[in-house]
């Protein structure tokens, strides 16, 4: 009797033990599963972390360049590239400026950016049927950058930029940079002003009643970093074009793109209208005694060869350049090889009407004798020199203009 007792409690032990292993293995295997999903939503929010951390920056960036206007949009696009779209699977991106928290609350230099996203966990919806909401958030500040219109892209010489005889760049939202690191990269002399942001890679000399005004710190800067070309990677090739020939014994003359091998050559009041795309211009453009230039509807035309144009004496020409495109903001250009010893000028009392960039890389853009420059909008005057002796008139508001903005001062960072 006490034998079969002792076999029988034996027995009733080891379903004891059974037992308890069964729901020992039960507490680990949910123990490893909650693990499992504890590792996902830290992956989750690091995932998050990154994708705030770059809209953050691309909307800080975009708010700096003034491009896109509205810096929520690319921000929200930077996150949605990542695969958090906002308003999609409960994902939320919210662009705060100025930030609503942390140490730089209220600092309209700043955007933060908010990427948050419910996720629910197999283990933990066994007991709870409520969702874990994950998130991230990044603080970005745009860097001290103005926005600059007139680019002297010559590194070595002085008077790279020069602003002589009363001549004004009148515009507070138009800078003026100088990529020379010469002691006198920026010379304005006799009566002559810059009212935006003045940052130069050397130094300015200033004589003759000469000033800068408007100039909020950090501007003027000296000894600061160089521009980069918003156009180098333009190609300004006529490969392909059609071959053009001006029309003859019109006043009033239509013309199209393509390429005109023996130049353009206009006087005497007659009136040119340009259909849109990029005209290449070899041998000559003569545009002078009261000729009226009519090409607003994207039009960029190129000074195709080694040659100085010859525009003036009462010339009137409104062109606003393509706002996309191979030549996207480039109204008139020079290709890059021609002579850096030509003069490009508009001169005795022409005025130009601009939308867009007039760009010389390898040469030097001259107004003189009562030429005016008038941008309702946006231009920009881009070369290896800059001469000025008269009123610039020129603003940067170039969003939708295909125009690439240009700006300095110190780089975007994450600061939150």
């Amino acid at each position: 009797m006490l034998v079969t007792e002792a076999i029988c409690d034996r027995r009733s032990r080891r379903g004891s033990v059974a037992i308890q292993l069964g729901l020992l293995m039960t507490v680990l295997l949910a123990v490893a599963g909650l693990g499992s999903e504890i590792t996902f939503l830290l992956f989750k929010q690091r995932q998050m972390q990154a994708v705030a951390d770059s809209a953050a920056m691309g909307g800080a960036t975009a708010l700096m360049r003034g491009y896109p206007a509205d810096f929520r949009i690319e921000a929200k696009a930077i996150a949605a590239s990542e695969g958090f779209v906002d308003g999609v699977a409960g994902v939320a991106v919210v662009v705060n400026r100025p930030p609503t928290l942390g140490s730089h609350a209220g600092d309209n230099a700043s955007v933060e950016v908010i990427v948050s996203q419910p996720q629910t966990l197999g283990m933990v919806s066994l007991v709870t049927s409520t969702s874990f909401s994950v998130g991230a958030r990044a603080v970005a500040a745009a860097g001290s950058g103005g926005a600059f219109c007139i680019i002297g892209l010559g590194t070595t010489a002085s008077g790279v930029v020069t602003i002589k005889n009363n001549g004004v760049v009148s515009s507070p939202t138009c800078g003026v940079g100088v990529n020379s690191n010469s002691d006198s990269a920026l010379t304005l002399e006799n009566n002559a002003a810059i009212y935006g942001p003045v940052s130069v890679v050397g130094k300015y000399s200033l004589a003759g009643n000469a000033h800068l005004y408007y100039q909020t710190p950090p501007y003027p800067r000296q000894n600061a970093e160089p521009f980069t070309d918003p156009y180098v990677s333009v190609s300004l090739n006529a490969a392909g074009a059609s071959a053009r020939t001006q029309p003859t014994g019109c006043t009033v003359c239509q013309l199209q793109p393509g390429r005109y091998a023996q130049g353009l050559d206009y006087a005497s009041g007659v009136t040119l209208n340009l259909a849109p795309g990029v005209y290449y211009i070899d041998t000559r453009l003569n545009l002078t005694n009261n000729v009226t230039v009519n090409a607003t509807g994207g039009v960029t035309l190129v000074i195709n060869g080694s040659y100085a144009m010859n525009v003036g004496n009462n010339l009137n020409m409104s062109i606003a350049a393509p706002t996309s495109g191979p030549t996207a903001g480039i109204a008139l250009a020079s290709i890059r090889s021609a002579s850096s010893s030509i003069t490009q000028k508009f001169s005795n009392n022409a005025t130009l009407n601009l939308t867009g960039a007039l760009y010389f890389p390898n040469q030097t853009l001259q107004f003189d004798n009562n030429s005016a420059i008038n941008t309702p909008t946006c231009g920009q005057l881009i070369a290896r020199m800059v001469s000025i002796q008269n009123n610039a008139n020129l603003k940067t508001t170039c969003s939708g203009t295909g125009v690439a903005p240009v700006t300095a001062g110190g780089p975007t960072q994450l600061v939150e």
